[in-house]
């Protein structure tokens, strides 16, 4: 297809003049903007322990339900953050916590967040069920204010409302994975 395109913007060249040559020009490139999916770092994978793979833009994480929390980190004070939690993403992508999965089901599973730098953080499953009692895990793509993260922090962030340092929150997340335990 981009071959075609090409060929013809180079015939264009051969046969008219510049306001025809910038037409077929900004055709290829709408053309190849219409085809290409949205940029990797703009969606967050979730992967379950069975192969089973879904993947969340922005507008995706949009129409989920929201939770807030407060987060707290040393020397400063609490502060909220808003996104979907967690248990709500791994739902959506068809794992159900909030169903009587068994404690073996849960517990010999992990969860491991990656960042596009490489980082990765690791927690147990358990953390994220609701029967566990623990404190929401929440994926963030805006502040409190509505403006986007910084591009040091996004376009996803994780963070961990029950841990009071940031070590296991991951900043540019790119994927949400549940593997066996061995």
């Amino acid at each position: 297809m981009k071959r075609l395109l090409l060929r013809r913007v180079v015939r264009t060249l051969r046969i008219s003049g510049a306001s025809v040559v910038l037409a077929a020009i900004s055709g290829l490139v709408a053309a190849q903007s219409a085809s290409s999916p949205p940029p990797a770092e703009d969606v967050l994978r979730v992967r379950l322990a069975d192969g089973r793979t879904m993947a969340f833009g922005r507008a995706d994480l949009e129409k989920l339900p929201s939770e807030s929390a407060l987060a707290k980190l040393p020397d400063r004070a609490s502060f909220p953050v808003t996104g979907v939690s967690v248990t709500t993403l791994l739902r959506a992508a068809g794992m159900d916590l909030s169903a009587n999965l068994g404690s073996r089901a849960v517990v010999t599973r992990a969860l491991v967040a990656r960042a596009a730098d490489g980082y990765r953080a690791v927690f147990g499953l358990a953390e994220v069920d609701p029967h566990f009692g623990h404190a929401p895990m929440i994926v963030v793509w805006k502040r409190a204010d509505d403006s986007a993260l910084p591009p040091r922090s996004g376009p996803f962030e994780l963070i961990h409302t029950g841990d009071g340092r940031a070590a296991r929150w991951v900043r540019q997340l790119q994927s949400l994975e549940v593997t066996e335990v061995p």
